[in-house]
C-alpha cells in the first residue's frame, strides 16, 4: 500500500489511530495516568505512537511540570505533536535503548506498549532505571496474549486462514513478545528495580461496530501489503469475515469487549 499523497486517515498509521487508538489504547491510556503516584514534575514517556497516553499525561501534569515525550517512529511523533499542543509538553525522536537523557534525570518514567518491539528490552528497561532519579517510579505495560484478546484474536487467526504465504515476523509480535509476568519481573529486576509489582489489568473496548474493529486490525496494520499482494478482492473477504465472527463469538454492535494487559510497577 503506497501512502505517499494519500490523506492520513486512509494510510495505515490514520486507520490505525482512527479504529484502534479509541478502541484498544484510550481506556488504559485513561487509566495508566490514574496511576501516577504524588506531583511529579519531570516525566518521560517512551513510545508515544499516536499521543493518546500524551494527551491525558499532559492535562494531569498541568503547567507546573514537564513531559518528554519520545518515539522512535518521526512519522507516529508527528501524529502526537498534532494532537497534543500544549507548552508542557516537549517532543524527540529517540530509541529506548539508548534514553539521550542524563542519569536520575525524571520523577517518572512511562511506557505503554513499547517495549514488546524492542530488539534488546532488557536495555529498554536498564534505561527506564538509568534515567530515574532514586525513589521515582516506573509504569510499563504490556499487552497478554492473544487469545486473551478476543477480538484481536479472531481478528489474526482469520488473516492467518486467508493468507496463502507465511506473515512476516512483525505480525502479532505486539501480543506475543511480552505476555509473561514472571519474565516481566525479571527484567526489572536484572535493571536494578527491587521494589516491583506486577498485575494484569482487564479493561473494556468498545467500538461503534464490528467492522470498524476489523478494519482497524487489518487495513491499521502492514499486513495489508501482503494481503494485497494475494489480491486486492481478498481484503474485504477477510473483514466480512472478521465482523461475523465478532458477532457470532462475542457480542452484535456496538462492540464491547474485555482486554487484557500486564502492568508493571516499580520504584527506584
Amino acid at each position: 500500500m503506497e501512502e505517499k499523497n494519500i490523506p492520513f486517515e486512509k494510510t495505515i498509521p490514520g486507520i490505525y489511530e482512527k479504529y484502534l487508538g479509541p478502541y484498544l489504547y484510550e481506556p488504559y491510556s485513561v487509566y495508566v495516568t490514574s496511576r501516577i503516584k504524588g506531583h511529579p514534575k519531570k516525566v518521560l514517556e517512551i513510545g508515544v505512537g499516536s499521543g493518546r497516553l500524551t494527551n491525558h499525561l499532559s492535562k494531569k501534569l498541568g503547567a507546573q511540570a514537564m513531559l518528554y515525550a519520545i518515539d522512535i517512529n518521526p512519522n507516529m511523533l508527528e501524529i502526537a505533536r498534532e494532537k497534543v499542543k500544549t507548552s508542557n509538553v516537549s517532543f524527540l525522536v529517540a530509541d529506548a535503548q539508548s534514553l539521550p537523557f542524563s542519569d536520575h534525570s525524571f520523577d517518572c518514567v512511562i511506557c505503554q506498549f513499547s517495549f514488546m518491539f524492542l530488539p534488546d528490552k532488557q536495555k529498554g528497561f536498564n534505561e527506564a532505571w538509568r534515567v530515574l532519579k532514586p525513589g521515582g517510579q516506573f509504569i510499563f505495560l504490556t499487552w497478554d496474549k492473544a487469545e486473551n484478546n478476543r477480538t484481536l484474536h479472531i481478528s489474526q487467526q482469520t488473516i492467518l486462514e486467508f493468507l496463502k504465504n507465511e506473515p512476516p515476523a512483525y505480525f502479532g509480535k505486539a501480543y506475543s513478545a511480552m505476555n509473561n509476568p514472571d519474565v516481566l519481573l525479571d527484567y526489572t529486576r536484572a535493571a536494578g528495580f527491587e521494589n516491583t509489582s506486577i498485575e494484569k489489568i482487564t479493561l473494556t473496548g468498545q467500538s461503534p461496530t464490528a467492522m470498524d474493529a476489523a478494519t482497524g486490525f487489518v487495513e491499521g496494520n502492514s499486513i495489508i501489503k501482503e494481503i494485497l499482494k494475494e489480491g486486492p478482492e481478498l481484503l474485504e473477504t477477510i473483514k466480512t469475515t472478521i465482523t461475523a465472527r465478532i458477532h457470532e463469538q462475542v457480542c452484535k454492535d456496538p462492540i464491547s469487549s474485555e482486554l487484557n494487559a500486564w502492568l508493571g510497577e516499580a520504584f527506584k
